[in-house]
């Protein structure tokens, strides 16, 4: 009986584990997208004639390559730390249930 649970619990962490992936890939994804629709708004702006605006605008939007790399080393260490706290809830999940089942067996 325990090892269906055991394998069930696995399973449904598994699968968590699998949609945070998948949500933090689709984050990144809009991400870039947001982004290329605003550098495109911002050139919109530069071509009006409108500079101080657009400037300000672009030196917000424009990141360096040292800073994506850095939020992106932010955001795996976040998702990391995701999967760190779901593994270790998981974990406690099956020793309470051996515990309980260690009782009702004495």
């Amino acid at each position: 009986m325990n090892e269906g649970l055991i394998g069930e619990i696995n399973e449904a962490y598994k699968r968590l584990s699998d949609a945070a992936e998948a949500l933090a890939r689709a984050d990144r994804e809009l991400s870039g997208y947001v982004g290329r629709v605003r550098l495109d708004n911002a050139e919109a702006l530069l071509e009006a004639k409108n500079e101080r605006t657009a400037n300000l605008y672009l030196e917000g939007m424009l990141d360096t390559d040292e800073h994506r790399a850095l939020r992106e080393a932010r955001d795996r260490a976040e998702l990391d730390h995701g999967h760190a706290r779901r593994e270790v809830e998981r974990l406690h999940l099956i020793v309470r249930l051996l515990s309980a089942d260690s009782e009702a067996a004495s």
